[in-house]
């Protein structure tokens, strides 16, 4: 209301304007019909159409000042008008086509005339057939444009031809849906089917000519014979009347196509009559020419069934002879059965006149390769052939052989029913399974779940929740994230995934004896998803198996391997235990045999020098002697126990060694050395024993040696030595006691493998297997200081002494562990039984082998090999091993050579203080820090007749408190507040390592100034423990029990790098 007329109505305008000044002007009612408005209605702008009535408004005076339109709504008038003179048009355009051509040709024609309610339109004929290449029961329905309304011709290329059997995702699954259906499709233009088809038009977006279209199939005598794809009305939605109106167009062309392919057959059938009359002859031979090459039997029977003609495939489909022709009926070519439905047929034909299509069975087997029946079968189709009184002049009989077909849809059909019954069987399967079994939606709503699966969570087949991942619940807390991941997994992709997770107020027990175990229920969960062609998910199978067992044989396991651990760690516990017990105090005593033996040299010495003067009386001689007797008795007790320490030290070693040896601790660190030498050097061990007993040693060396030249090889010293050393022991056990004792060792050499008659004894079975050489990385002399090594050589050693031998049993037994010649031995002898198993294990370890020859009477020969290789001399010819019996290291990981070893044979009144500061220089400040106060009173007093300045410490914390007080006392001095601190390991309050970690650090932060030396003193020999000593800071290690000269010379080297 009060807008102007115009402007509302500005597309109908020019004509209301006309009548409203032709009204002015006759003061008279105008009528202005046929107008047309575009009106909004439910979002879409829809055509009306208008009559309207002016009716002047006039003044007083009779002026026209206005006009009232009245209108009136023709809008169903004149669309039924224009559909009405459409489908005339058509019906005219149409029924003058003669052939399909004409027709296609005059239906868009036709519908063109309607270009509002028909703006765009597409023609598809269309002609089901069976495709070459496809399998038979694979119908091909080609389609070709015919024509189009309201584009263009060159936008059709790609659109022309459409095989709706193969295009199967574009817009041929519409049209075989409407195919199927029978009926006329509604489609909106955001139909996705309809995407591919107007985007290879070029139709897109703005560009679409309507807004639904409409799939229009066309009949023929039951058939499709075409579809038009329209694009409806724009401004028009489809209702039921523009549905009727299409419907009309279809029903309108279907009897035209009827009409047009019987002109086109009767044109044909005229072309051929005149062909015929032209050359009938020739005609005939055509025809017969093409019955006979036909696939198709083709026979044609007169009204009565007898049998006129019939080509070879129809022969050969029923099984009947062509010689019999004269008297053949068309029944006799079909089984029993089929005879009723023939005549039935016939009748039809014949009554009728129309054909039709049906299955017959002949009497004829089918044999197909693995394929076969008791019969073909056939579709057949006849038609009644009229003469020119349109009489039923023959019946024409068409018979397709579709005996593969039919076997085929037989298997389908046995199979179909096998596969319901696997089906079934395999549901009963799935039922009685052990393994959970599970199927679920996307969402995971549960679809079936057996009775495993419903066991672990406690459903019941009818109760299961209706909700998305029912069984979470039922999932221990910290497995619940985990399972929810695995299912989203699955949802992401089709993928094969498991996930554990333990279930809640469930337990698994297992019960032995007494004991029972329990534990947690758990399960294993493999699932796996199905997606569907449009990306969705299809469904969800999962897989749940009880794995409860399995877990709790893994924590038994695991308990057994922890209890295990704990047990090999107290054992190593107590080994250590046993040998820290051992080992302390023997220091003591090893300390105290040194104080007194030093001591008698030293009383002995003064001795020598009171009575030396030529003044001294007779007396005085006697009491000399007697006190040199005193003397003598003496040293010879204090060297008692410097035997007793050694051998007991000996016997801790041997266990040690057999510990690595158990735990396969034991490694072989190859370097190069002097054989000779070493085993020179180091059997000067024994002299004070050899002298003490009378035992003759004897070393000898064969001209193999010199030969090779074997001067430097590559072994390790320790195990080498560890197998002389036991086999020399055990030669000075057994010689001591004969009337002859002499001891020869004979060392040779080979290239070959020795033999046993070469050494003369017979070698033990091999039960070890060789070591891996390892770097000796620790070793003094580094690898690249020396020649590389050259091929293999095998060095022999034998041990023979004078003893008094073994008898077979005896031998059997001693290299065995803990084994000696018999329960006598030890009595006799002492030992622990582990020297020559000992020996046998790092023979074996080291290449070779060991072996024994002896009798009852005339001692033993105890001889090995080792391989090893030759080599050059490296550049450093600095001492590789010490020979003394305790173990001293420094940081750097070098052995420490002790005082036997520096100064050889020294004599028994040789300065005990070699290691003593020099003269002139200030006495070095020590720290002893020792938890036992034996041992700690007698090394602080060794030290301080050393002229060593001494200050004693019973624990860790004792230590450190001694170290800041001598640091507060001096600080104007500057420098450590000891020059050395000899610190054993094991302590209470504060042990050695937690001592050196704080020394270390204050160091580091500046508290102390310098480095101080620290030397770790312990009764524990493990490499481990060694090697972390030195790690934490210690500057070495020396072992108890040790000789007071190898702690100094140990003390001094520590020292001279400060």
């Amino acid at each position: 209301m009060g807008m102007d007329a115009s402007e509302v109505f500005h597309t109908i305008w020019d004509q209301l304007a006309g009548k409203i000044s032709e009204q002015r002007r006759t003061r008279q009612t105008e009528m202005c019909e046929g107008t047309t408005l575009l009106i909004e209605k439910n979002g879409h702008l829809e055509e009306t159409y208008f009559d309207w009535k002016l009716i002047p408004v006039t003044d007083d005076e009779g002026e026209v000042k206005g006009s009232y339109g009245i209108p009136l709504d023709r809008t169903l008038e004149v669309i039924c008008s224009r559909q009405n003179d459409c489908i005339q048009r058509l019906a005219r355009h149409t029924g003058t086509a003669n052939n399909m051509k004409e027709l296609w040709s005059t239906l868009l024609t036709g519908l063109s005339y309607n270009s509002k309610d028909i703006p765009f339109a597409l023609l598809y004929s269309m002609d089901e057939q069976l495709g070459i290449s496809s399998a038979p029961s694979k119908p091909s329905y080609p389609c070709h444009l015919e024509g189009t309304i309201g584009i263009s011709a060159d936008r059709i290329i790609e659109q022309e031809y459409i095989d709706l059997s193969c295009d199967i995702d574009g817009f041929a699954p519409t049209m075989l849906k409407a195919l199927k259906c029978d009926s006329m499709l509604i489609l909106e233009s955001n139909d996705p089917s309809l995407h591919k088809l107007l985007n290879g038009l070029g139709l897109k977006g703005h560009a679409l000519p309507s807004e639904q279209f409409a799939i229009i199939p066309i009949k023929d005598d039951c058939r499709i014979a075409a579809f038009i794809v329209v694009g409806l009305n724009p401004y028009r939605r489809c209702n039921s009347k523009f549905c009727e109106f299409l419907q009309l167009v279809a029903d309108i062309a279907a009897p035209q196509v009827s009409r047009a392919r019987l002109s086109e057959e009767v044109a044909r059938h005229n072309e051929l009559a005149k062909r015929a009359q032209l050359d009938r002859r020739r005609s005939d031979m055509r025809f017969s020419r093409f019955a006979e090459w036909s696939i198709v039997g083709l026979a044609v029977i007169d009204v009565e069934g007898k049998i006129l003609y019939a080509n070879d495939a129809w022969y050969k489909f029923s099984g009947l002879s062509p010689a019999d022709q004269q008297d053949l009926s068309w029944f006799d070519s079909v089984v029993p059965d089929d005879v009723a439905l023939l005549r039935a047929w016939q009748r039809r034909v014949l009554d009728e006149k129309k054909g039709g299509t049906f299955q017959i069975r002949s009497k004829e087997p089918f044999r197909r390769g693995h394929m076969s029946s008791d019969h073909r079968t056939g579709i057949c189709a006849c038609y009644s052939d009229l003469n020119e009184s349109n009489e039923v002049e023959s019946v024409m009989v068409f018979t397709m052989d579709i005996s593969e077909l039919k076997w085929t849809e037989q298997q389908l059909i046995s199979r179909s029913k096998a596969l319901e019954e696997s089906e079934k069987k395999w549901r009963n399967y799935a039922e009685h399974c052990p393994f959970g079994i599970c199927r679920t939606d996307g969402e995971g709503y549960v679809q079936y779940g057996n009775k495993a699966w419903l066991s672990f969570y406690g459903f019941k087949p009818d109760e299961i929740p209706d909700t998305p991942q029912p069984w979470l619940p039922w999932v221990r807390e910290d497995y619940v994230q985990p399972c929810k991941e695995f299912f989203a997994k699955l949802q992401r992709g089709p993928v094969l995934a498991s996930v554990e997770f333990q279930l809640v107020n469930k337990t698994y027990t297992i019960s032995g004896g007494d004991k029972t175990v329990t534990n947690g229920a758990y399960v294993v969960a493999t699932g796996f998803s199905q997606f569907k062609e449009d990306g969705t998910i299809d469904h969800m199978d999962f897989w749940v198996t009880d794995i409860s067992g399995q877990k709790m044989a893994v924590k038994v396991l695991t308990d057994k391997m922890e209890e295990a651990i704990r047990s090999k760690t107290q054992q190593e516990r107590f080994m250590d235990m046993i040998s820290h017990e051992i080992r302390n105090p023997l220091s003591a005593v090893l300390h105290c045999s040194e104080e007194i033996i030093e001591s008698i040299k030293k009383g002995s010495a003064a001795l020598d020098y009171a009575f030396r003067s030529e003044a001294v009386c007779d007396s005085g001689k006697s009491g000399r002697n007697i006190l040199k007797k005193q003397i003598n008795s003496a040293l010879d007790a204090a060297n008692t126990i410097l035997y007793c320490v050694q051998h007991q030290k000996q016997i801790v070693d041997d266990v040690l060694t057999v510990s690595k040896l158990d735990s396969d601790l034991l490694v072989v660190s190859p370097i190069p050395v002097q054989p000779m030498a070493l085993v020179r050097s180091s059997l000067k061990i024994f002299d004070a024993e050899l002298k003490m007993t009378d035992i003759k040693l004897k070393i000898v060396e064969d001209d193999s040696l010199s030969r090779l030249g074997l001067d430097w090889v590559l072994l390790d010293p320790n195990r080498f030595l560890q197998i002389v050393i036991n086999l020399v022991t055990n030669a000075v056990k057994f010689t001591k006691l004969s009337k002859v004792r002499e001891i020869v060792v004979t060392a040779s050499a080979q290239r070959h493998r020795p033999l046993e008659r070469e050494l003369g004894v017979e070698f033990v079975p091999q039960r070890y297997s060789p070591a891996t050489p390892v770097s000796a990385t620790s070793a003094h002399t580094d690898l690249q200081d020396f020649v590389h090594p050259e091929s293999d050589v095998f060095l022999s050693f034998s041990v023979k002494d004078t003893g008094k031998g073994l008898t077979k049993d005896e031998k059997a037994l001693v290299f065995n562990r803990f084994a000696q010649a018999s329960p006598k031995t030890h009595i006799e002898y002492g030992g622990s039984g582990l020297g020559l198993f000992i020996a046998r294990q790092i023979t074996e370890m080291l290449g070779g082998e060991i072996g024994m020859a002896s009798s009852p009477g005339s001692g033993c020969t105890f001889a090995f090999y080792i391989k090893t290789q030759k080599c050059g001399s490296p550049v450093s010819t600095e001492p590789v091993i010490r020979l003394s019996r305790s173990l001293s290291i420094t940081a750097d990981g070098t052995p420490i050579a002790s005082e036997e070893e520096e100064e050889g044979d020294s004599s028994p009144e040789a300065s005990p203080g070699s290691h003593t500061p020099r003269h002139g220089a200030p006495p070095l400040k020590v720290l002893v820090v020792e938890d036992n106060l034996v041992n700690q009173k007698v090394l602080c007093k060794q030290l301080r007749n050393r002229d060593f300045l001494v200050k004693a410490a019973n624990h860790g914390r004792d230590a450190l408190d001694a170290v800041q007080e001598r640091r507060g006392a001096q600080p104007a001095q500057g420098g450590s507040p000891f020059d050395v601190i000899l610190c054993d390991i094991e302590m209470p309050v504060m042990d050695g390592i937690e001592f050196t970690k704080e020394i270390r650090r204050l160091e580091a932060e500046g508290e102390l100034d310098g480095h101080v030396p620290i030397l770790g003193v312990t009764a524990n020999v493990r490499s481990k423990q060694v090697s972390g000593a030195i790690e934490v800071g210690m500057d070495g290690v020396t072992t108890k029990p040790y000789r007071i000269e190898e702690l100094i010379a140990h003390i001094a080297g520590v020292c001279a790098k400060q």
